[in-house]
């Protein structure tokens, strides 16, 4: 090719790449949903992604954003990037959805969504299993330089969480039927600053816009049972914003080492919806505008970058995520028997994530990359259900490939397997998530 038809090329691709941002950007914020089977999600990048994660003392492309933002200091000149995702996750509950007696239930730990009225109902559903296929962009940022500065901003979707669950059981001479639907997704808009300020040592700092959203739905029939037929439901529908500060420190301790570290201070997302409920053996129906107050606990971690060789690298990373802060707080406008204002901790407990990866670069055009990472649980024993979604420990390994289709232009492959189980009084939770990522990513 000759130089000048490359010089046309990167012209184009300068030309297209803010409309390209901008449309990923709108599709992103629109369509972003997190990995169902987990609220924490393996992070942003299907290369730092395929390294197990394991990318805070490293990060050197377009996603620095979200892993540290001092290592925008790595990069030259302006570049951007997409990510897509695709997951595939199974859940599973051995005791399936509980059907308690009202007022036997322990909602503060547990979501135990239905109960029964007459005393003679089975306890629990029958369905164990729910299993989903995904396809969503997860984020998508940029880079350029302003002087000493390194700008950097993009947006992502860091976690969430997602049940679609029905079942219909015998009962008397007819049935009962039940489905739940639930979703949360916190959405990220990010701009970050960088700078280097003394011998291979940077300093990094960015806001995190939070924008959040909760959609709960649950119903319940009881029909032909000769017993006593009855209908019941709940659903809740709300959104909002926040924000938080993000920090990050990068230093070049020797020409083959680097170490960062990242503090993501959490924030309120300060929600705003409205529920209604309603029972038909009492005629019960309310309905209310609430408040709900959305606590996105803070996060911090370190990790180290090891450059063995030119073309072969190691990274690790401990993260921790605060969960001891959440809680359940809503305010209903209008409170009823049913919708009563809530505030009190739900006893998560703080979290550590372990991470570890390998890259390896056999020709400027090809990398081959690994990783394992380890993600604890937050969910207390008692509160394990198809409900609380992040409630077993999860194994990951993670394999990737790297390739530069043309000058600056790259693509980026991951593969991701994550598994995780646990016993509880007896009963066996677990979980399984096949997915593959593809970046794209441009440097100019």
């Amino acid at each position: 090719m000759t130089l000048a038809k490359q010089s046309q090329i990167t012209r184009l691709f300068r030309q297209l790449m803010p409309a390209f941002l901008a449309a990923c950007v709108i599709v992103t914020v629109q369509r972003g949903r997190a990995y169902a089977g987990g609220y924490e999600w393996g992070g942003l990048g299907s290369r730092a992604q395929s390294m197990g994660g394991a990318f805070i003392g490293k990060s050197d492309d377009w996603t620095a954003i979200y892993w540290n933002p001092a290592g925008l200091t790595r990069l030259e000149g302006s570049g951007g990037g997409f990510e897509f995702l695709s997951a595939h996750p199974m859940i599973q509950d051995g005791s399936s959805m509980s059907n308690l007696l009202a007022g036997s239930m322990e909602t503060r730990y547990q979501i135990d969504t239905f109960a029964q009225y007459v005393g003679i109902e089975p306890t629990r559903f029958s369905r164990e299993t729910v299993e989903y296929d995904f396809y969503f962009p997860s984020g998508a940022g940029g880079y350029w330089q302003m002087g000493e500065w390194s700008v950097g901003a993009g947006f992502y979707t860091p976690v969430g969480y997602y049940l679609d669950w029905d079942d219909n059981i015998a009962y008397g001479a007819g049935s009962i039927s039940a489905s739940l639907f639930q979703e949360l997704s916190i959405k990220v808009g990010n701009v970050s600053l960088a700078r280097e300020v003394g011998d291979g040592f940077s300093v990094g700092a960015g806001v995190n816009l939070l924008m959040g959203g909760i959609n709960y739905e649950a119903k319940k029939v009881v029909a032909g049972s000769g017993i006593s037929d009855y209908q019941w439901g709940y659903e809740s529908d709300c959104d909002g914003y926040g924000a938080e500060g993000v920090f990050g420190i990068m230093k070049q301790v020797s020409e083959k080492v680097s170490v960062g570290a990242v503090y993501r201070t959490g924030g309120t997302i300060n929600l705003k919806g409205d529920a209604g409920t309603y029972l038909s053996l009492t005629s019960l129906t309310e309905r209310s505008d609430f408040r709900q107050k959305f606590h996105h606990p803070s996060t911090y971690g370190m990790g180290l970058a090891y450059q063995a060789r030119p073309n072969l690298a190691f990274t690790g990373d401990w993260q921790r995520t605060n969960w001891s802060e959440f809680r359940v707080d809503v305010d209903y406008k209008t409170e009823g028997l049913a919708l009563v204002d809530k505030d009190y901790s739900a006893d998560w407990r703080n979290s550590n994530r372990y991470r570890f990866g390998v890259e390896y670069v056999p020709s400027p055009k090809w990398a081959l990359r690994g990783g394992y990472f380890f993600d604890q649980s937050p969910v207390p024993g008692k509160g394990t259900s198809f409900s609380n979604i992040a409630a077993v420990d999860r194994h990951n390994i993670t394999l990737g490939v790297g390739h530069e289709v043309r000058k600056n232009v790259r693509l980026d492959l991951v593969y991701a397997y994550a598994w995780g189980h646990r016993r509880v009084d007896g009963v066996h939770y677990r979980q399984r998530v096949n997915s593959v990522g593809l970046s794209m990513s441009c440097a100019f």
